[in-house]
């Protein structure tokens, strides 16, 4: 793929202003989640009311895009704590998680997944959920998910899960041909 350079700008020289500069650039959305255990280490996830046809039923870390102004460390506590009722705190970052354009989301997306500690029985049970965004959410076992979970999706969920346990941040590419690396 060829990369073709802005024209120059008489004004500046070589350089373009920020703004006309930037419109050269790729589009991409950026979200942000919390990865959360139970009291036994499993992953909690929520199930979205949103049934799409073509993917079945969709499980998911809490989390959502960031609004204009946010950062993804406030996005994933914001979004966590309107899907679930809880306020956690945004740990250490686990992954980032890139998709490249898809026939039903036609812009890159990246995904920033942070840890966000393990739930004692009282936080799991004062859990509240949106049902106009999730129906249910549950905690099992990493291997358990892929009952659920489509291929890509156990894929994250099993490099979130290495990346929480090996103290590395997981950087995953998924596509074409997908890719994982611990950094």
């Amino acid at each position: 793929m060829e990369t073709l350079l802005p024209e120059p700008d008489p004004e500046r020289g070589n350089w373009l202003p920020p703004e006309k500069f930037i419109a050269t650039l790729p589009r991409a959305t950026v979200y942000a989640s919390l990865y959360i255990t139970d009291q036994h280490g499993q992953p909690v996830l929520l199930n979205s009311s949103v049934y799409k046809p073509d993917k079945g039923q969709i499980w998911q870390f809490p989390g959502g895009q960031m609004d204009p102004g946010e950062t993804p460390r406030e996005a994933a506590v914001r979004e966590t704590q309107q899907e679930t009722g809880l306020t956690l705190e945004c740990g250490r970052l686990l992954a980032v998680h890139f998709l490249p354009p898809e026939s039903t989301w036609p812009a890159n997306k990246l995904g920033l997944i942070f840890d966000g500690g393990t739930l004692n029985l009282e936080q799991l049970a004062s859990i509240r959920l949106d049902p106009a965004e999730h129906s249910e959410w549950d905690a099992r076992p990493a291997a358990e998910w892929s009952a659920v979970l489509n291929p890509r999706s156990m894929d994250r969920l099993r490099q979130v899960a290495d990346a929480a346990s090996s103290g590395f941040t997981a950087y995953i590419e998924q596509g074409g041909s997908d890719f994982v690396d611990y950094i």
